[in-house]
C-alpha cells in the first residue's frame, strides 16, 4: 500500500512524490495544506480577517468600544503600575544574545536606540497588553549617510486589521472599503499572545468589559439609593378636605425645607421626618462593586491583593512575585518591538549582519543577592575567575578589564600574598620605602611557611561550606546550610599551621623587645 497523504478529498500525494521540487505550488512539503480556505473559516470583512475577540463579537463592535475602559480608575490605577515597573527596569543591548553582532553594527544600533526615549515607546507600545495589539508607524530619514528610522508615532489599532491568508498588516482608509497593504519595514507590531490563529491578539480589558460595565451600573444605583434614602424623608400631613392647591404648596415648601431648613405650614397642618434603615441594602451596593474591582485587578494584575482586607505578608509576597511575571511579559513584548526597529535599521544599511539583541531584566537581584554571595566567597578563599564573573554577571572582557599584578617595594607578592585568593592587594605601606628589621625578619619567616599546605588546610575547611552555599537558593536556605555544614568543617590542619605561624611571630617579637632592651 503506498504511503502519502490527502492534501484535498480527491488529491492524493505519495511519500515517494516527494522527490519532486518542493516548491510546486500547493503541493509537496513545502506547499501549505491547512489553510482557513480550505477549512471553511473564511469570514472576513473588507478583505480584513475579524477579530475573534469574544466580547466584540458579541456585541458587533471594533477593538474602539474598549478605549472608554481606560479612563476607569480601576484600570488606569493597573496600567499606570505596570507602565511604571517595566520603565524601573535596566534595559539595553544583551552581550551574551548579540555576541555573534559585529562591533560597528552593534555601535550604530546603539547609536540608533539611543536617539528613542525608551521610557515614551514603553508608555506607547504597553497598550499592545491591553488592547491585544498595538501599531507604531516608523518615520525614516536619512542620518550620517544611512536610512534610519528615526522616530515612531503609535496609531489606534482599530485602523488596521490581518490579512485572512498572510495574517500580515493592512490599513484601513476610510476612502476604501477594503484593507490596503503595508510597506515593508515600515509598521511595527507588537501585542500579547499573538498567532497565526489570531494575530489581533488577547486583549486584557476583554476580561475587564463586564466587571466594569456592572461596576457603573451598581455605582449608579448606589447613588440613587444614597439621594433617595440618606436624608430623612419630610411628610406632610393636612386634613381630609384639604384641596390640591393646599398639597402642592405644602410640598413645595417642605421641598425648600430640605433644602434650606426652613418653611413655614398652616397650623392645622404637621411635618414628620422618617428615617429608613437601610444599611444592610446599602452593603449589597458596596459589596458589588468591591467584587467587580477586584475581578479587574485580578484581570490585569494578576492578584487582588489591593483589594482584600483579609491580606497578609505572606499572600502580599505572592502577589508580588505574580506582579513580577506580568511586568516580565510587558518588557517581553516591548523589547519585541525595539527589536523589530533594530531589524529594519539592520536589513536596509548592514545586509546580512547579525542584528544585536534588546532587552529589559531586572538589576537589584542579580546585585543584592548574587553580588553579596560572591563577596563572602571571595572574603572566605574562593578563586572566582574572570570565565565566572562574565557568565553570572553577563559581562564582557572590557567590562572587567586587565588584570593587575599587584607590587611590593618593586617585587612581585609572592604566594603570600595568594593564599586566601587575593590578587591585587599590596601587604606593603605604598609610601614606606624602608622595612624595619624585625618586621623584615618576620616576612621572611612568614614566607617559609608552605603556601600550598595552607591553600589545601583552607580547602578542606570551606569545602563543606561552599558545598552547602551552592545547594541553597535563599538567604535562609544559605543562613541554615551553613549551621548544617558546621560541625564537617575541619580546621584541624589549618590550627596546626597557624599555631606554627602564632609561635615563629611570638619568637620574632621576643627577640624583637630583647634587642630594644638592650
Amino acid at each position: 500500500m503506498s504511503q502519502g497523504l490527502y492534501i484535498s478529498p480527491t488529491e492524493f500525494v505519495s511519500f515517494s512524490q516527494q522527490t519532486e521540487p518542493l516548491t510546486r505550488a500547493g503541493g509537496g512539503l513545502s506547499g501549505e495544506i491547512a489553510t482557513r480556505l480550505a477549512a471553511g473559516d473564511i469570514t472576513s470583512l473588507f478583505g480584513l480577517l475579524p477579530n475573534p475577540d469574544p466580547i466584540l463579537k458579541q456585541m458587533g463592535k471594533q477593538i474602539e468600544v474598549y478605549r472608554n475602559l481606560l479612563v476607569d480608575p480601576s484600570v488606569n490605577g493597573p496600567r499606570g503600575r505596570r507602565t511604571g515597573a517595566v520603565q524601573s527596569m535596566e534595559r539595553g543591548f544583551d552581550a551574551e544574545l548579540s555576541k555573534r553582532t559585529p562591533a560597528r553594527v552593534l555601535k550604530a544600533c546603539e547609536d540608533l536606540i539611543a536617539n528613542y526615549d525608551v521610557d515614551n515607546v514603553v508608555e506607547d507600545l504597553i497598550d499592545g497588553a491591553f488592547f491585544g495589539y498595538r501599531v507604531g508607524e516608523l518615520m525614516w530619514d536619512v542620518r550620517g549617510g544611512l536610512p534610519t528610522p528615526s522616530r515612531m508615532i503609535t496609531k489606534p489599532p482599530e485602523w488596521f486589521g490581518f490579512d485572512p491568508q498572510e495574517t500580515t498588516l493592512k490599513f484601513r482608509p476610510r476612502s476604501s472599503t477594503v484593507g490596503v497593504a503595508v510597506p515593508e519595514r515600515k509598521f511595527v507590531v507588537v501585542g500579547k499572545r499573538r498567532s497565526w490563529e489570531n494575530p489581533y491578539g488577547e486583549s486584557d480589558l476583554a476580561s475587564c468589559f463586564w466587571p466594569i460595565t456592572f461596576k457603573r451600573g451598581g455605582l449608579k444605583f448606589w447613588v440613587t439609593f444614597t439621594e433617595k434614602y440618606g436624608m430623612p424623608w419630610a411628610v406632610g400631613k393636612l386634613p381630609r378636605n384639604s384641596s390640591t392647591k393646599d398639597h402642592d404648596d405644602l410640598a413645595d415648601k417642605l421641598a425648600r425645607m430640605v433644602r434650606d431648613a426652613v418653611a413655614t405650614i398652616p397650623d392645622d397642618a404637621s411635618v414628620e421626618l422618617l428615617t429608613v434603615a437601610t444599611s444592610a441594602n446599602a452593603d449589597m451596593y458596596k459589596e458589588l462593586l468591591m467584587y467587580c474591582r477586584s475581578d479587574i485587578a485580578i484581570a490585569l494584575l494578576g492578584n487582588n491583593q489591593s483589594m482584600e482586607m483579609q491580606s497578609n505578608k505572606a499572600s502580599a509576597a505572592a502577589a508580588q512575585h505574580v506582579e513580577g511575571f506580568v511586568r516580565d511579559s510587558d518588557a517581553r513584548m516591548i523589547a519585541s518591538g525595539i527589536n523589530q526597529i533594530v531589524r529594519f535599521y539592520c536589513e536596509v544599511n548592514f545586509p546580512g549582519a547579525q542584528p544585536p539583541v534588546y532587552a529589559f531584566w531586572e538589576q537589584e537581584s542579580v546585585d543584592d543577592v548574587q553580588a553579596s554571595r560572591d563577596e563572602k566567597l571571595s572574603k572566605s578563599g574562593a578563586n572566582l575567575t574572570r570565565k565566572y564573573y562574565m557568565k553570572a554577571y553577563k559581562l564582557s572582557e572590557e567590562d572587567l578589564g586587565p588584570d593587575k599584578v599587584p607590587q611590593t617595594n618593586g617585587q612581585a607578592i609572592g604566594d603570600r600574598g595568594n593564599l586566601l585568593g587575593v590578587d591585587s592587594t599590596s601587604f606593603a605601606d605604598a609610601t614606606s620605602t624602608v622595612v624595619p628589621p624585625d618586621q623584615a625578619a618576620l616576612d621572611a619567616a612568614i614566607d617559609q611557611l608552605p603556601a600550598d599546605a595552607i591553600q589545601a588546610a583552607m580547602k578542606t575547611l570551606l569545602t563543606p561550606a561552599l558545598k552547602a552555599i551552592e545547594e541553597a537558593s535563599t538567604p535562609d536556605e544559605v543562613r541554615q546550610a551553613l549551621v548544617d555544614a558546621w560541625p564537617d568543617m575541619d580546621a584541624s590542619a589549618l590550627e596546626d599551621i597557624m599555631t606554627k605561624a602564632y609561635f615563629v611571630a611570638d619568637l620574632v617579637g621576643r627577640d624583637s623587645v630583647k634587642d630594644a632592651q638592650q
